[in-house]
């Protein structure tokens, strides 16, 4: 019951914010709702981390070595 019926690629467009939301939020009704995507990923968009060799680091409740490369890594114990 908790897991989305659709799954969206980030940026795509869920819907439109509701008359109730957009009051409580002090927004316009009907203005486009987008996908999310996790914080980690959209935060190396925002630092400009975009281009294979490029490399962010990204602190909080934990801590994530990001790196951008032009092909899969994987290791044993990683996926």
């Amino acid at each position: 019951q908790k897991l989305p019926r659709r799954i969206l690629p980030m940026g795509s467009l869920v819907g439109h914010l509701t008359p109730s939301a957009a009051q409580h939020l002090s927004l316009p009704p009907g203005i486009p709702i987008a996908q999310g995507g996790p914080d980690a990923f959209v935060g190396m968009i925002g630092l400009g981390c975009v281009r294979p060799g490029q490399s962010c680091l990204i602190t909080g409740s934990s801590h994530l070595h990001c790196v951008v490369s032009d092909s899969a890594t994987s290791a044993p114990g990683i996926w």
